[in-house]
């Protein structure tokens, strides 16, 4: 193996191990409480509450160095999120920085408790986000910031729709753009899933995230592509639209196609010839990661040496071509003497 093909298989591992390490799916984050009437519990003495811009934001004062980024980023991160919606300014939001599962659970409204592989929850109804310093399942340390912002996606969405009633895909399509939870693994998921035919129409969307893991994963993807997609189309003020008409009581399907200029279906046909032609080459991503990844790589680098070499047969060529249009050289030897 030469040096180069070297680097680049362990270009490729290091491109897998780096998606691996991506955050998992926040499934059930946010949990619709409108006709439930929630009570939040008090915030523990040992807890200091900051007010950052719109958001009360507290934490354990032992574990500040641990929420520092979150913490800075916070405010300016409350207004990204909800400008895209018309929502310069968000109303006041109640966030809660917590060192593990159970403090998340035990700071949430008991009558609808966070799931237990939740490492983040929003409550839209009551302006109410949580978020764990470490993931319930393997106790590894979250991105902290990163979740933040998602479910500060969703409290925005919701202050900004009135609570109204859409698909969940769109809203957690929103979430994850929005926080820039994007990773290789989702991409191999739209590769494959495209690859497969295993794109869920969208009116059979939401249905996914209550399926197989596999299912979630590529429910989560789909969304995730469809936002980005309406995000490149036309860009964030139809967003707005969207949520002024949605406040206003229009049904979600009349609200998209007064905010995009389509119907839900001429969307979705559009939406598939832009996936079939980003993923034409997704048989190549059908398989393994690591084997994929390297295997492309590999391609490439056999194609660069195949290069080198003709560009070194053209520069011979060249040489002998230059060499016969030489005009020819007369050599005079006088007999009795030898050319030196």
């Amino acid at each position: 193996m030469s040096r180069l093909t070297a680097w680049l298989v362990a270009l490729a591992l290091w491109l897998v191990s780096a998606g691996a390490l991506a955050q998992p799916h926040h499934l059930d984050d946010a949990l619709a409480s409108r006709d439930l009437a929630l009570s939040i519990p008090a915030v523990p003495a040992g807890y200091a509450t900051e007010q950052l811009g719109p958001l009360a934001v507290s934490y354990p004062r032992a574990l500040r160095p641990l929420f520092a980024d979150a913490l800075a980023r916070a405010e300016r991160d409350a207004r990204a999120v909800g400008a895209p919606l018309g929502m310069p300014e968000l109303p006041r939001l109640s966030v809660r920085l917590v060192p593990d599962a159970d403090a998340l659970r035990a700071l949430s409204p008991p009558e609808l408790p966070p799931p237990r592989y939740a490492s983040g929850v929003a409550y839209p109804s009551i302006g109410l986000t949580l978020v764990s310093a470490r993931a319930p399942s393997s106790g590894d340390a979250t991105r902290v910031a990163q979740v933040l912002r998602h479910e500060l996606s969703h409290l925005a969405w919701g202050a900004a729709t009135g609570q109204a009633e859409g698909p969940r895909w769109f809203t957690e399509g929103l979430a994850v753009e929005q926080s820039g939870e994007h990773s290789f693994e989702r991409f191999q998921s739209m590769a494959q899933a495209s690859f497969t035919r295993g794109l869920a129409p969208w009116a059979q969307l939401d249905a996914r995230f209550g399926g197989s893991a596999e299912q979630v994963d590529v429910a989560y993807a789909q969304g995730a592509d469809i936002v980005s997609w309406l995000l490149r189309r036309d860009g964030p003020g139809r967003f707005a639209v969207l949520a002024e008409r949605l406040r206003g009581g229009d049904p979600y399907p009349e609200a998209m196609r007064t905010a995009f200029g389509a119907s839900l279906a001429g969307l979705e046909e559009e939406w598939r010839a832009d996936v079939r032609g980003r993923f034409a080459l997704a048989p190549l991503w059908a398989g393994s990661g690591v084997v994929t990844v390297v295997f492309l790589l590999m391609m490439g680098a056999a194609a660069l040496r195949r290069w080198r070499r003709s560009a070194k047969t053209r520069a011979r060529w060249a040489a002998e071509e230059r060499a016969r249009r030489q005009p020819p050289r007369w050599v005079v030897v006088t007999p009795g003497m030898r050319e030196e």
